[in-house]
Parts: C-alpha cells; sequence; structure tokens
C-alpha cells in the first residue's frame, strides 16, 4: 500500500457534529484523498455483534444512497450486505487513525468477502472514519461505540451516511448544512431530522453523476483476493 493510502485517513461527521475526541492527525491530513469510484456494485460486509443497535443505521444509509442515485438517474447502487461476526481489534483501526495500518487490518480487509466494510467497533476512543484503499480495492468504514453520545434524533443514521459517502467516492465540503459537511470546515448547523437525512448539495450531487453516469455500467462480479485462483481448490 503506497503513502497515500496510509494517510487517507478522513475525520467523520460525528468527530465534528457530536464532539468526538479531537485527534492530532487531523492537523496533518492530506487536503486530497485518492477515493475508490466503483466500477462494478459493491457489496457491503457489516463486522459486529449479531444484534448491534447500529446495523439498522446501515440499513437505512444504504437505502438512502441508492435512492438519492435512482433520483439522479444513475444505475449505481450500493449492493447486498452480509453481516461477519469476525472481529477487528480496536487497537488496529487506532493505529491506522494515526497512519500506520497493522499488517493484520490489512490481512482482515484483503480477506473479507466484501468491498466495502463496515466495522461497529465497541469503543469510543477514535473518530469514525473511511479509509480507502485503491491497491486492494477496499473500503474500510469504522464506527466507534455511540452509546455514550447524546441519542440525538437521527445522528447513528446520518454519521453511517456519510461515511458511506466517502466510500462511494465523495470527499468532505464546507457546507454547514450538508450531509458530507467535514474536515476544515464549520458544520455546526447540522440539525438531524427525526426521519431521513441531511441533504447532499447540488456540487455532490454533479460529482455522483460524473462519477457513476446513467451511461454506467457495472462489471462482472469479482473474485475475491482471499479466494483460490479459478480452477483450485483451497
Amino acid at each position: 500500500m503506497g503513502a497515500m493510502d496510509r494517510r487517507t485517513f478522513i475525520l467523520g461527521l460525528g468527530s465534528i457534529a457530536a464532539g468526538f475526541p479531537s485527534s492530532s492527525h487531523a492537523q496533518s491530513r492530506p487536503s486530497r484523498v485518492t477515493w475508490v469510484v466503483w466500477e462494478e456494485i459493491p457489496t457491503i460486509v457489516v463486522v459486529s455483534a449479531e444484534d448491534d443497535f447500529r446495523v439498522p443505521a446501515i440499513r437505512a444509509s444504504v437505502d438512502f444512497w441508492n435512492a438519492e442515485f435512482a433520483q439522479l438517474g444513475s444505475p449505481f447502487r450500493l449492493g447486498a450486505i452480509v453481516h461477519s461476526l469476525r472481529s477487528i481489534a480496536a487497537s488496529d483501526l487506532l493505529a491506522l487513525t494515526a497512519g500506520i495500518p497493522l499488517a493484520p487490518l490489512l490481512n482482515s480487509m484483503r480477506e473479507a468477502n466484501g468491498d466495502v466494510i463496515v466495522v461497529l467497533s465497541d469503543d469510543a476512543s477514535f473518530n469514525p472514519f473511511a479509509f480507502p484503499s485503491p491497491a486492494l480495492r477496499k473500503v474500510l468504514v469504522a464506527i466507534p461505540s455511540l452509546r455514550k453520545l447524546p441519542s440525538w434524533p437521527g445522528f447513528a443514521r446520518n454519521v453511517v451516511a456519510h461515511e458511506l459517502g466517502h466510500a462511494i467516492g465523495l470527499g468532505h465540503n464546507d457546507g454547514a448544512t450538508s450531509l458530507m459537511c467535514g474536515g476544515t470546515a464549520r458544520c455546526g448547523g447540522l440539525r438531524f431530522p427525526n426521519d431521513g437525512f441531511v441533504p447532499l448539495t447540488s456540487a455532490e450531487k454533479a460529482k455522483l453523476l460524473e462519477m457513476y453516469p446513467p451511461s454506467w455500467q457495472p462489471r462482472p462480479s469479482r473474485r475475491w483476493k482471499a479466494d483460490p485462483p479459478a480452477g483450485t481448490t483451497a
């Protein structure tokens, strides 16, 4: 994985809107990040306990993004959600936020049978983030424990939708009342609706159509890198 990949920690919506612990690495974050633009329908694997309370927020967020693409006239969609009871250590996630992707974490990404890997951690000491690996053509989304935060309506749902926005290929913007507000922007104007999501900007909708135009067609599903080559046995 290249140097850019090792530094592509992105602060999520939650760190700005809900007062997650500040992180020194945020000030050194590069202004441009290489996000994955999908050539196939990306599948989503959720790594968590089976009854994790944040799982419905993932389902709702996937539905939100797919509805946005449908309204834009793009055929792109986020794909099926599968659940994994495997665990990823919080220490590995913390190392990643400091720009040190450890081998066990990278191996877990490589072996996961999904394109977008959403880790629902029980640890509360890091900010929500998305980590793209163009080399693996996978994106890791990490959501910390949200139980000690104010139970604002729609908070978890919008935090997950924000990070999935990165997984789709969007960066931050400086629109204080938009879903993808983040980075160095001040997002204090955000208000989470009881139902639904904070809106996208017109510029973001245009960007989505640039990445996934009406002519976009998915390539055939890829075999996972962890699978043996075709014609062999594991």
